[in-house]
Formats: structure tokens, sequence, C-alpha cells
């Protein structure tokens, strides 16, 4: 019971000290300061994003009270065109102000997913300039309608821009109560929920063991069932194939070896005549419904792969394609160390065109793994990607 207390007590202490920080709301107008950091923030990660800006740490020692944009210029300026798009690009939007949402608007969601935990830490870390919140909206809208009161009543002027005047101290000394007592009993209030839930799951702490058991018993059960989905729709499509070119299966499974051998010597001689970076669909394959892999480089801006082959080539060969009817086929990575390093070398132009996933643009590991394999089709010549490819790095 002593420890739960002094946990308790702790709880509480790091949500008084937190709440003492400044708190910006994403709705909030920032103040000019605030806003050029901002979008120097997102014009650095969004350089960052495109392979050549520098690492954070060192922008930021190099400019430890904020940086804008003009100081990332002294940095990038060398970077030509580069940079040249990035900063105009921004430029145009640092001359006004908006708040956190308006900023949220300038970048892509990962880009933002890295800008947004590093200018709350710049706010938290310079409170003088987060607190410095322009309100110049309000104050004009308030000071024309004080003009235009006084051209029209100009015997009570004065006495109506006097209680104006008062009305804005009284909400002045209000509204410095709120912000400075209000948060601080909400994150009092969620101290102890978070304390209680903390509790809770120490109780039943066994229950919670039982349940992630169960639960990787059931993502076992469900793979195992998609596994046999999955090989049943592979057997289902070789039938399909063998009954359209006027066999039955039964046929299919009596002479299917000693048919294949002849039927590749025959057919295979004439190889030569097909283009080096096309690979045309082979008809006995096709006939006879046999398993064909193909092996491909990094796809073009067409999402066609640029270079297929019926062997591995090192240094080239980054997918492997599986294909039954030489028509449509399913493509992952190549599991090899190799294939990994040559891959991961540049991301952005080997995996993101024909893979998704979490944050496959930054590497984590130096393994690929295929989560679920993409599909392509042969059109025109070219295998074209259809469905892009899941994978996780490991590693």
């Amino acid at each position: 019971m002593k420890r739960i207390t002094l946990l308790m007590a702790a709880i509480i202490c790091l949500a008084i000290s937190a709440m003492a920080q400044p708190q910006q709301n994403a709705d909030q107008p920032l103040s000019p300061a605030l806003w050029k950091q901002g979008i120097a923030t997102c014009a650095h990660y969004t350089a960052c994003d495109r392979r050549f800006g520098k690492k954070i740490e060192e922008i930021k020692a190099k400019f430890p009270q904020g940086y804008t944009l003009d100081n990332l210029n002294e940095v990038y300026g060398s970077q030509g065109r580069k940079w040249e798009k990035i900063y105009n690009e921004f430029k145009k939007d640092e001359g006004r102000t908006g708040s956190i949402n308006d900023l949220k608007e300038l970048v892509s969601p990962q880009i933002w997913n890295l800008v947004e935990p590093d200018f709350q830490a710049f706010i938290a870390e310079h409170p003088e300039i987060a607190n410095a919140v322009p309100d110049a909206t309000t104050a004009q809208g308030e000071d024309n309608a004080e003009a235009a009161q006084d051209e029209s009543n100009p015997d009570g002027a004065a006495a109506t821009g006097a209680a104006a005047q008062a009305g804005k101290a009284h909400d002045s000394s209000n509204g410095m109560a709120c912000p400075a007592n209000l948060p601080l009993w909400l994150s009092i209030i969620g101290a102890l929920l978070g304390l209680c839930a903390l509790l809770t799951a120490l109780s039943n702490r066994g229950k919670i063991k039982e349940m992630q058991r169960s639960f990787a018993r059931e993502i076992e059960r469900t793979n195992a069932n998609l596994q046999e989905f999955s090989t049943d729709a592979a057997e289902q499509m070789k039938t399909l194939s063998i009954r359209l070119t006027g066999k039955s299966p039964r046929n299919f499974n009596m002479d299917l070896e000693p048919v294949a051998a002849p039927a590749v010597a025959q057919e295979a001689a004439p190889a030569d005549e097909q283009p080096a970076d096309k690979v045309a669909p082979i008809q006995e394959e096709e006939e006879e419904g046999e398993v064909m892999n193909l092996f491909m480089n990094k796809p073009n801006e067409e999402d066609n792969f640029t270079r297929v082959s019926d062997t591995f080539e090192p240094g080239n060969s980054i997918y492997v394609l599986t294909t039954f009817d030489g028509q449509h086929g399913k493509f992952e990575v190549i599991d090899k160390p190799e294939v990994h390093r040559f891959a991961l070398m540049m991301p952005a132009e080997n995996l993101i065109r024909a893979c998704s996933g979490n944050a496959i643009q930054i590497p984590s590991g130096t393994r690929i793994v295929t989560d679920r394999p993409g599909e392509a089709e042969f059109i025109d010549g070219n295998w074209h990607i259809v469905v892009k490819a899941i994978i996780h790095y490991e590693g």
C-alpha cells in the first residue's frame, strides 16, 4: 500500500509539472515567431524526407533559440534546385499567421507525424514565445466597432469607450484565472484515473495474460485458415486453367510429369526472339498450369517492372513474381540478405512504388519481411503492379 501511495503522488507531481508548461491549442493563433518556427520545422522535415536534410540535432545546436527559413537557407543554399523548390514552397506562407492546424495542412500526414512532436517540444522549451499569442483580429474588430459607434453617437462615445475598457479589463482578469486552474484540476483527475487503471491492470494481470494467449491462438488459427484458403484457391485456379485447355483434372494428374519435359524442350528454343527487358507469357506453361517464377528489378514511374528475368541476377533482382498463367501473378521481396542490403540503399526508388507499410521510407532494420504479396498483371508486354505488397523491417 505504501508503494501505491508513493506511485500516486509521483503521478500527480508529474501531471502538475506537465500542466505548468504552456499548452498550445490546435486552433489557437500562433505568434509570428512561433509560426515562423513551425514553417521552418515543416520545411526541414520535408528536406529530410527528400534525403538531403541534415539531422535535426545539428540544426538545433546551431540555432538554439529557434530557426527560420532564412536560417535553413544558409545551411541548404548549396543544394540548388532541391532546396530552392522547398524554400519557395514554404516561403509564401511564412509572412502570414495561423494555428497548428494550419501548419498541419502544409505537409503530408507522414511528415506531420515527425513535425508535431518536435514543434510541441519547442513550445514547451520556449514558453516566452508560446505565450505571445497574437489576438490582433479580435482587437481590430473591437476597435472598428468602437470607431463606428463614435461616428454614429459622438455624445456617448466617451462613456461607451470607458465601459468597453472596463469590460476588457474584467475579461482579462477572468481569462487569466481559468487557464491557470482548470487544466491543473483536469490533470489531477486524469492522473487519478490513470492510477485506477494501473491498479486494475495489476490486479487482473493473470486475466490479461490469458486474454493475450487466447488472442495469439486466434491469430494463429486465422492465419492457418487463410493459408488453407490460399492453397485451395490456387488449386481451383489450376484446375480451371486445365479445363479451359480441354484437359480434365484426372488426365492432368496422370500425364503431367511425362508431358512436361518434351513440351518445354520443344517450345523453349526461340527464347532469343523476345526482348531482354520483357517476358512474354509462356504458352505451354499456361496450358499445363505450372508455376513460373520471374525475377524483377525496381518498377518505373508507370508502375511497370523495368527488368524481368527467369533467373536471379545479383545486383538487379529485388522481387520474385509467381504466376500460373503468364498473365496474373503475385510478387514479394526476395528473401536474401544481399537483396535486402541492395534495396535498402535507396528505399524510395526500390521499394515505395511496389510496396506499402508503416514508415517504409525510413528503414528501421536490415531485413525486409513481406506480410502480404503484391499483385501484378501482364499488360502490353509489361508486368504492371495492380496491388502493392505490404512489408515491414526487422533486425
